[in-house]
C-alpha cells in the first residue's frame, strides 16, 4: 500500500498541538506588533486592544472541538477590531481557520447560517469604521478571507463525504459478494446432501435388511439366503447406478464456452468415465491433451516420485490443476500454459500460469469472483494447504498451492 499523505498520519493530539502553537504565536505577534523588517519593534497595546486580540487568536486553538463557537467568537472580534480600525492580517489568518473548520464540521445549512452572521458582523465593523474616520481604512480583507477559507473548507468536506460514500458502497459489494458465494455454496452443500440422501437412503435400508436375514437364516434356508443376497445385488448395483448418474450431475458444467470442462471432469472417457479409476498425477500427460485439443498449448514439468504421493492428495491435486486448465481455456483461449508440480518430502507443490496474451475483458482476473477458485482452495484447505490465485504484474494468471501431505511408500501407495 502507498504511505498516506502527512495530513493523513497527524494524529488528534497533533493537530491539537499545533493549533495551540499557532493560536499563541499569532496573539503574541498581534498583540504587540512583532516586526523584523527594518529591525525588531514592539508596541505595547491598551488593555481593550489585547482583549479583542486575544479573542480573535486565542479560541482558534480549540477550533476542531467546538467550531461553531469558536468561529462566532473569533468572527466578533475582528469586527471589532475591524470597527476600531485595528485589522491586522493575522486577524484574518484566524478568521479563516475558524471558518475552514466550521466548513468542515458543521452541517451545510449551520456553516452557511454561521457564515452570513459573521460577513454580516464584519461588514457592520467595516461600515462603522468607514463612518467615524477616513473611507481609505476600510479594508475588505477580512469579508474575502473569511469566504475563501469557508469555500475551502466546504469542497474539503464535500471531498470527504464521497470517499466515505464510495468506501461505504465498496465495503457493501464486497460483505454482498461474500454473502452470494457463501449461500451458493450452502445452497451446493445442501442439494449434495439432498441428493446422496434420496439416491443412498433406501438403498442401504434395503441392503441392510436383506443382508440380516441372509445372515439369519443362511444355516436353515440356503434357498432364502441367495434370495437375500440377491437382492442386496440389485440393490446395491441400483444404488451405484444412481450414484454415478448423481455424480454426473453434479460435475456437469452447462456453460457452452468451456469445452475442455465436462469432458476433463469426466475423466475425458465419455460414458465409462464412472467405471474409470480415479485420476492423479500420474495422469497430467492425458490432462495436457485434452487441454491442447481444446486450443490452448500446454507445458508440463513433473519432478518427484509420483507413487509416493497418497491417493486422495494424488487426487486433489489433479482436480486442482484441472481447475486451473480450465479456468485458462474458458477466460483466455490461446494463451499458452505451464504446469509445474514438485513432490518432495515436505508435500506436493503446484504452479499453474498463463500468458494472457489474449485475455478477454473477463479474464482470469475476473475468475477469481466466481466459485472455481474457491473450490480450489477448499480442496487443498481438505489437506491444510494454502492456495494463491491472481494476476501476475507482467500479464497473464498464476495458480500456486501447497499440499502439506507426507509421503508413503511405494508399495503402499500402490
Amino acid at each position: 500500500m502507498p504511505r498516506p499523505p502527512l495530513t493523513y498520519r497527524i494524529t488528534p493530539r497533533q493537530w491539537l498541538l499545533i493549533d495551540v502553537a499557532v493560536a499563541a504565536a499569532a496573539m503574541v505577534v498581534i498583540t504587540f506588533g512583532l516586526r523584523v523588517v527594518h529591525g525588531p519593534r514592539i508596541a505595547v497595546p491598551s488593555a481593550g486592544v489585547a482583549v479583542v486580540t486575544a479573542a480573535a487568536t486565542l479560541p482558534v486553538a480549540v477550533r476542531r472541538r467546538w467550531p461553531l463557537p469558536v468561529f462566532a467568537v473569533v468572527a466578533a472580534a475582528v469586527a471589532a477590531a475591524t470597527a476600531v480600525r485595528r485589522d491586522p492580517l493575522g486577524g484574518d489568518l484566524m478568521l479563516g481557520m475558524a471558518a475552514y473548520m466550521a466548513a468542515v464540521r458543521l452541517p451545510r445549512g449551520t456553516a452557511l447560517a454561521a457564515l452570513v452572521a459573521a460577513e454580516a458582523a464584519i461588514l457592520a465593523g467595516l461600515l462603522l469604521a468607514a463612518a467615524t474616520g477616513p473611507a481609505q481604512h476600510a479594508y475588505l480583507h477580512s469579508l474575502l478571507a473569511a469566504a475563501a477559507m469557508w469555500f475551502v473548507g466546504a469542497g474539503v468536506r464535500e471531498r470527504r463525504r464521497y470517499r466515505a460514500g464510495v468506501a461505504e458502497q465498496e465495503t457493501q459489494r464486497q460483505r454482498a459478494a461474500a454473502d452470494r458465494a457463501r449461500h451458493a455454496l450452502q445452497e451446493e452443500r445442501l442439494r449434495i446432501a439432498r441428493e446422496l440422501h434420496d439416491v443412498l437412503a433406501h438403498s442401504l435400508s434395503v441392503v441392510t435388511v436383506q443382508a440380516g436375514i441372509g445372515r439369519r437364516v443362511g444355516a436353515a434356508r440356503p434357498a432364502e439366503a441367495l434370495r437375500a443376497l440377491r437382492s442386496v445385488e440389485e440393490a446395491s448395483r441400483g444404488s451405484l447406478d444412481e450414484l454415478r448418474r448423481l455424480l454426473c450431475l453434479l460435475r456437469s458444467d452447462d456453460e457452452p464456452d468451456a469445452p475442455v470442462a465436462a469432458d476433463a471432469r469426466a475423466g475425458g472417457q465419455g460414458p465409462s468415465a464412472a467405471l474409470a479409476p480415479a485420476p492423479g498425477l500420474g495422469d497430467l500427460d492425458s490432462l495436457a491433451a485434452q487441454v491442447r485439443r481444446a486450443g490452448t498449448p500446454v507445458r508440463v514439468d513433473l519432478a518427484g516420485d509420483v507413487t509416493s504421493v497418497p491417493a486422495a492428495a494424488a487426487l486433489t491435486a489433479y482436480r486442482i490443476i484441472q481447475e486451473a486448465l480450465t479456468n485458462v481455456v474458458r477466460h483466455a483461449p490461446g494463451a499458452e500454459a505451464a504446469v509445474h508440480v514438485g513432490i518432495g518430502p515436505a508435500g506436493v507443490r503446484i504452479r499453474v500460469t498463463d500468458s494472457g496474451r489474449v485475455l478477454a475483458a473477463a479474464g482470469p482476473a475476473d475468475a477469481s469472483e466466481g466459485h472455481g477458485i474457491m473450490g480450489m482452495r477448499e480442496r487443498a484447505g481438505i489437506f491444510g494447504g494454502l492456495l494463491k490465485a491472481g494476476p501476475l504484474p507482467a500479464g497473464g494468471f498464476q495458480v500456486t498451492a501447497f499440499l502439506p501431505v507426507p509421503a508413503v511408500a511405494a508399495g503402499q501407495a500402490a
